[in-house]
């Protein structure tokens, strides 16, 4: 079992196959690792209005 960097949380979650495959698919044309991705995403949903 993989160990946690203190500071973090772990995410797990289950996500229908077709939307995986289609954010597998986004993250690979945009050259990024899945793990940059969700942090950016969720960066952006979760603080858009904090840096405002």
């Amino acid at each position: 079992m993989l160990k946690t960097l203190s500071g973090f949380k772990r995410l797990n979650a289950d996500i229908p196959e077709e939307l995986f495959k289609e954010f597998a698919k986004r993250c690979i044309e945009e050259g990024v690792s899945k793990k940059d991705s969700l942090v950016q995403l969720l960066e952006k949903e979760f603080f858009k209005n904090s840096k405002k």
